[in-house]
């Protein structure tokens, strides 16, 4: 392209986010297969077992600083998800709703992807759509803890 300089000017080619099925050299879990599977199992344990019998409380910011985290009521959320209420899922904190589908792809890619075929789904995207990525997953994560303090919904417990 020129410019009204005269100068010749190349634009850099426009890079795509692609999405690809790429092969791994181990059957390990990524840190983040890994934390998933951790985190998913011990909830799955963690939560019936609560509604059963007495375990020890899982501490939060709230209990030490009187403050909500982005993430408050989000136990809660994915609690009213698993038994059906999405609405009410969706009032307690939609962003644990999206981490939780996160973590959910995180042990099933591993589960079913990595350990039978040692193929991963990657994405390739251009570093400034990487920090596009961050800066759009920080905005939520405000935006998300705007609405836990608003809502109030971190206050009010699950009923069935």
């Amino acid at each position: 392209m020129d410019t009204a300089l005269g100068v010749h000017v190349e634009r850099a080619p426009r890079t795509r986010i692609r999405l690809r099925v790429a092969p791994v050299e181990n059957r390990l879990p990524s840190p983040w297969e890994l934390y998933s599977l951790v985190l998913l199992v011990g909830a799955a344990v963690y939560i019936p077992l609560s509604y059963i019998t007495w375990v020890p409380p899982v501490e939060s910011p709230l209990r030490y600083t009187g403050l909500a985290c982005p993430l408050c009521g989000g136990t809660r959320a994915v609690t009213a998800l698993c038994t059906g209420q999405f609405g009410l899922a969706l009032r307690y904190n939609p962003l644990a709703l999206v981490v939780f589908a996160l973590l959910v792809w995180g042990a099933i890619s591993w589960l079913f992807m990595v350990l039978p075929f040692r193929k991963r789904v990657s994405i390739e995207a251009s570093r400034g759509q990487i920090a596009l990525f961050w800066v759009l997953a920080g905005i939520a994560l405000v935006g998300n803890w705007a609405y836990v303090l608003w809502a109030g919904m971190y206050q009010v417990p699950l009923r069935f």
